[in-house]
């Protein structure tokens, strides 16, 4: 996929291609996407400053499927779910997503590698949202540090519980 000589640097926002006339063309691009626009993910982020690489390219296979190969790399910082700071988690995705046209039968008993699925093939299918798919489905259920505590509890004083009073009264 190396195809595109320029630095990964041009913003993949708002770039919408046709998937079936990408792959018949061996299309090509290189990006970044921003953490701040992938609205699901930024949901899950520490830190939602920064980007991830992306590059996609088309292909048709010796028997006429259509592919996209889509790779992602960088690295986010996830949420730990067990202090609640930050954690940092590398993004390493080689995707393989084979074209479905309507009608076209999904091919389960092929798609046994993990890196291999199929998608629905889209006349203006939106690189962000691919890219935002492909990387939620690569995170942790719970991201967390190898070893960190629970946060503790605010050295503040309390206030009485309600229920306090209600037990005061009761004694009476």
């Amino acid at each position: 996929m190396s195809r595109d000589p320029h630095p990964l640097s041009r913003p993949l926002r708002d770039v919408c291609i046709n998937s079936l006339e990408f792959a018949r063309d061996k299309g090509a691009l290189a990006g970044i996407v921003e953490l701040a626009d992938m609205s699901r993910l930024s949901e899950l982020l520490w830190d939602k400053n920064g980007g991830l690489n992306v590059e996609l390219a088309g292909r048709r296979d010796s028997e006429h499927r259509a592919w996209l190969e889509l790779k992602i790399s960088g690295e986010i910082d996830l949420i730990c779910q067990r202090c609640l700071t930050g954690v940092s988690f590398p993004v390493q995705i080689d995707s393989r997503l084979q074209l479905m046209s309507p009608g076209q039968v999904w091919p389960d008993e092929d798609l046994t590698d993990d890196r291999i699925d199929a998608i629905d093939a889209d006349e203006a299918l939106a690189v962000l949202l691919l890219a935002e798919d492909e990387v939620l489905l690569a995170l942790p259920i719970a991201p967390m540090h190898e070893s960190c505590e629970p946060p503790e509890a605010a050295d503040k004083e309390q206030e009485p519980s309600p229920f306090a009073a209600l037990a005061a009264l009761r004694k009476h």
